[in-house]
């Protein structure tokens, strides 16, 4: 793997590898839902709708065709703190697919009629988050524990906000957002870095114009006050789908995968403290998740599970006491030593395709300016000690910022359960 970073503030990361004939292109734009205003909420998200729209030489149906007759695959995604554009193909048709992207990257026309239908979709696409129970329940939790936050709105919008876009709004915010500085380009596949770099100069050209002397930008960390909230939201299912969101505050990357074995040995597999106990022993649920995850520089902790209307706060009541007995020490040397095998187990699986490894390196070097290598990151969590991990667990038991956030037939007050 090789990072070069241009003088325009650009940088580009190439992992070469040999084995297949592809090459995955991914490019990360620094701007996501936390770059809009309030009029703003889904402009990143509607911008990068009208990236597959048209450029001057192709319309919709002709970028499509050329794709699927090339067979390159295309797509893209917003998040709170960045965009994604995307696509993988065969190394042979590799540079025919690069230099249509780049004509989208750089040349989208706002064609007022296409504009007008894709409002259409994306609001079709926000009704139907709506009607998704895990998503809408996800939701609900952030816009709690994050409120007045750039962590609590919906990345697609609302029906009035996208209604309301003009061509100026997503010119405006491109040229604002879309700047050498802000972009990682991340490569993986059969090409090797000086290609990569022929094909940058002869096809965007323009993020290599300019000199960039200032620091990158680094998500900036929210901060949340302490408080333990209960939302409930009925709709009438068989069962009552439950989200627990819990904030565990600044971590460094080697403190989170403390956290992150913890959350192996509660919730990764069917040997899991929560599936043994609340699946295989009590028989209430099908499936029960737990992990965490990072957004910007908050650490987050999700708990999830789905279960009849009737035996939410025997699930919770349960979840709860596990916790607790990690954190009084009833972890076991074994059970860590599992889970620092799935975990790093988990590494390798994550980079299993070119498609995996320049997402993780795009992801890194956007959102930590740095790739950790796996070689040390397999270092640091096989060095965890048992201690570690029940110091975790106590800090998260003691944790007073978290939300639990159900939807379905259940009533708020059978969540009360798991106040601790």
């Amino acid at each position: 793997m090789k990072i070069k970073q241009y003088p325009s503030g650009l940088r580009l990361v190439v992992n070469t590898k040999n084995d297949l004939n592809i090459v995955s292109f991914k490019i990360y734009v620094n701007a996501g839902a936390r770059n809009e205003s309030k009029d703003e909420y889904g402009l990143a998200h509607f911008l990068e709708h009208m990236f597959f729209k048209s450029t001057p030489n192709y319309n919709y149906q002709e970028i499509s065709a050329l794709f699927d007759g090339l067979g390159t695959k295309i797509n893209a995604f917003t998040g709170t703190h960045n965009t994604c554009y995307f696509f993988k193909s065969l190394k042979n048709v590799f540079e025919s697919s690069l230099k249509i992207f780049s004509e989208m990257f750089f040349n989208t026309t706002y064609d007022l009629r296409e504009m007008t239908n894709e409002k259409k979709v994306v609001i079709e696409e926000y009704k139907m988050s709506k009607d998704d129970v895990q998503r809408s329940c996800i939701i609900n939790a952030f816009k709690s524990l994050y409120e007045g936050s750039e962590l609590d709105r919906d990345i697609i919008g609302t029906p009035k906000t996208i209604r309301s876009f003009k061509v100026e709004d997503l010119k405006r915010f491109k040229s604002r957002n879309y700047l050498p500085q802000n972009i990682v380009i991340s490569v993986s596949g059969k090409i090797k870095l000086k290609e990569m770099e022929r094909l940058l100069k002869k096809y965007f050209a323009p993020l290599l114009e300019g000199n960039f002397d200032g620091n990158y930008e680094l998500a900036s960390f929210v901060n949340v006050k302490p408080k333990n909230k209960f939302i409930s939201k009925n709709k009438d299912n068989e069962q009552t789908f439950v989200y627990v969101l819990t904030e565990l505050g600044k971590k460094t990357n080697k403190q989170m995968y403390a956290f992150d074995l913890l959350f192996a040995i509660l919730g990764y597999g069917m040997s899991s403290k929560f599936f043994t106990t609340i699946r295989s022993e009590k028989g209430l649920v099908y499936n029960i998740d737990a992990g965490t995850q990072t957004i910007g520089t908050n650490n987050l902790a999700e708990i999830s599970f789905s279960t009849s209307n009737d035996k939410v706060c025997e699930a919770l009541t349960s979840i709860l006491s596990i916790i607790k007995d990690c954190a009084n020490g009833n972890i076991s040397l074994d059970e860590l030593e599992k889970s620092k095998n799935k975990y790093i187990a988990g590494l390798v699986y994550s980079k299993e395709t070119n498609s995996d490894v320049s997402g993780i390196n795009g992801a890194s070097l956007i959102n930590e300016n740095k790739i950790e290598m796996q070689k040390q990151i397999e270092s640091d969590v096989r060095a965890i000690s048992l201690e570690q991990i029940i110091t975790c667990a106590k800090e998260f038991y003691a944790q007073e910022n978290y939300v639990v956030s159900c939807i379905g037939k259940c009533q708020k007050s059978n969540l009360y359960c798991y106040n601790h």
